[in-house]
């Protein structure tokens, strides 16, 4: 399964792949061809894209993943929800109050633990569901398209890796 709430994950394997056949003779590399430069800027690219068809819901790319994360797990605890989205708990925590504010997300005490905050789905997020997923998977297959089965496998693999080389998920998942 291709891990993919976080967009930057779409341009890995060309990002990849590109540095790799251009630099492979340690001669000096351009700021362009810089790798985290390059993640950002098409990150940003699949980010308006993403920002575009979410517009008429009125919600951010960052509330939109999460809400996402949550049609997957809902009630999930909000720390385990901040490893799931790749987001701090500060930074998950602004957009919870958002998605709160709007009414799309409840925080619910843990029963078992009176310490421990869940974040539940709302009747109104709930009411979104299919047409959110829709968009999601649209994406998905839009920005995965331009890759055979055998690079979308590929790529996977090289985006696993990256993210245990930038420390963002444990050695253990």
């Amino acid at each position: 399964k291709i891990k993919s709430l976080t967009l930057y994950n779409f341009c890995v394997y060309y990002l990849y792949t590109y540095i790799m056949n251009k630099y492979n003779k340690n001669t000096n590399m351009l700021f362009k061809d810089c790798v985290c430069f390059l993640v950002g800027r098409v990150s940003r690219r699949l980010n308006k894209v993403t920002k575009e068809s979410i517009s008429s819901y009125g919600l951010t790319t960052s509330q939109f993943f999460m809400l996402i994360a949550l049609y997957e797990e809902n009630g999930i605890l909000i720390s385990k929800l901040a490893k799931k989205v790749a987001l701090d708990k500060a930074t998950l925590t602004g957009i919870v109050d958002r998605l709160e504010r709007d009414g799309l997300v409840e925080r619910k005490n843990d029963p078992k633990d009176r310490r421990a905050i869940r974040v539940y789905l709302t009747p109104k997020a709930e009411a979104m569901r299919e047409e959110l997923l829709d968009i999601y998977h649209e994406n998905n297959s839009r920005f995965l398209s331009v890759l055979s089965e055998d690079e979308k496998r590929i790529f996977e693999r090289v985006v696993e890796k990256l993210e245990r080389i930038g420390g963002l998920i444990e050695e253990d998942e």
